[in-house]
């Protein structure tokens, strides 16, 4: 059986990895920012996040002194070539600080290994950009810091949700930046929510894990002595959201200090599918699809517990304009010929305001992936 990937939002992934130099002044930060703009669904919220990190890049670079060098890909740019060009083009001498920022949709497939995700690129389909390709890529040019970060979903569907308030920041301290960009060594890896879960963003203030992120490293740089464990302790604290669908976020994070040398994870460029080699045998194969239907059907479960039993679509635009965009991923994503005939039955009673037609559907839909399962994982 084919298990197609579900493309969904906001799952964060950020790395850093430092060597040592000796002569900070000449150093650049050489920031790539990616962001699918267009997107019908989330490309709103997508400039918010492009904005919020372009100004947040240009901040670290006037307050540590470092030449910024920096790239954006939007709009009709955002095609996998161009994308894995600047990546593999980026240059980047030993002392420089190379930053990379994705945001937009991202989805994995049962085949896919490491815990990234996939960076959904229209052009490239079902094969993604393997955001651990990116990784392993900027890895190789042995820069003295990398901070990689896919604000994207790294589990099956998404919605959205209202995102948190910046606050008023004091003044950054020039110092503070320059321990945290320049002298730290190491890496950070870090998730928006946990597999299975949601990740949430609004048009206008971006993704809520992206926002609160950099809103924390903001409030670090004011004080005397940051570090990185206090921010990613900050950064992972469980986020409660007001969203029907899911009551709250749990992010993840892994913080590893000192030099070590990176070990590629990704095999191919532009993550093209996996042949069953990848696996040991059949039954580890199975046992990762297995896996992928149940944490899918999971999440439908909880999706389906938390909607109302009555809908009022004259005072609750908001939440249609979810409960569409909802649906809109389900199609993306595809399945077979009984999944699609439900999310279309899904959107059509949304669009005729027939409550129980969508109701309906999504229990059918529900039930299938459940048929599935049995079909494929029965022992």
């Amino acid at each position: 059986m084919k298990f197609s990937a579900f493309v969904c939002r906001a799952a964060f992934v950020g790395i850093a990895y430092l060597f040592f130099g000796n002569n900070l002044s000449a150093a650049s930060l050489r920031v790539l920012i990616v962001g699918d703009t267009n997107d019908r669904s989330i490309g709103k919220s997508v400039v918010t996040d492009i904005g919020n990190f372009e100004t947040f890049v240009r901040d670290v670079a006037e307050s540590t002194g470092l030449a910024l060098d920096l790239k954006i890909i939007k709009g009709n740019q955002v095609k996998s070539k161009i994308i894995t060009d600047a990546v593999k083009n980026l240059n980047a001498e030993a002392d420089d600080t190379v930053i990379f920022y994705y945001s937009g949709h991202g989805f994995r497939t049962k085949r896919v290994k490491p815990r990234w995700p996939l960076l959904y690129i229209p052009d490239a389909g079902d094969r993604g950009v393997d955001f651990q390709w990116v990784i392993d890529t900027l890895n190789t040019k042995k820069p003295r810091f990398i901070l990689a970060i896919s604000d994207s979903c790294n589990s099956f569907i998404d919605n959205a949700a209202p995102s948190v308030s910046s606050g008023v920041m004091q003044a950054d301290q020039d110092a503070a930046w320059k321990k945290l960009f320049a002298e730290f060594s190491g890496r950070i890896y870090a998730s928006g929510s946990q597999i299975g879960q949601f990740s949430f963003g609004q048009d206008a203030t971006g993704g809520i894990f992206t926002s609160r992120f950099l809103r924390i490293v903001r409030t670090a740089v004011t004080a005397e002595n940051p570090t990185w464990d206090n921010v990613m302790k900050l950064a992972a604290k469980q986020i409660l959201v007001d969203n029907p669908q899911q009551k709250r976020q749990d992010p993840q994070d892994e913080l590893v200090k000192g030099q070590q040398e990176h070990t590629p994870l990704a095999d191919k460029e532009n993550a093209p599918p996996p042949t069953s080699g990848d696996f040991s045998d059949e039954d580890s194969e199975n046992a990762q699809m297995c896996k992928a239907l149940g944490e899918f059907q999971t999440a439908l479960v909880e999706v389906q517990t938390a909607l109302p039993k009555r809908f009022d679509f004259r005072r609750q635009k908001n939440d249609l304009v979810g409960y569409k965009s909802f649906v809109v991923t389900l199609t993306q994503a595809g399945g077979d010929k009984q999944m699609i005939a439900y999310t279309r039955t899904m959107l059509q009673g949304l669009e005729r305001k027939n409550w129980n037609r969508f109701l309906t559907a999504i229990d059918g839909y529900i039930g299938h992936v459940g048929t599935l399962q049995e079909q494929n994982c029965a022992e």
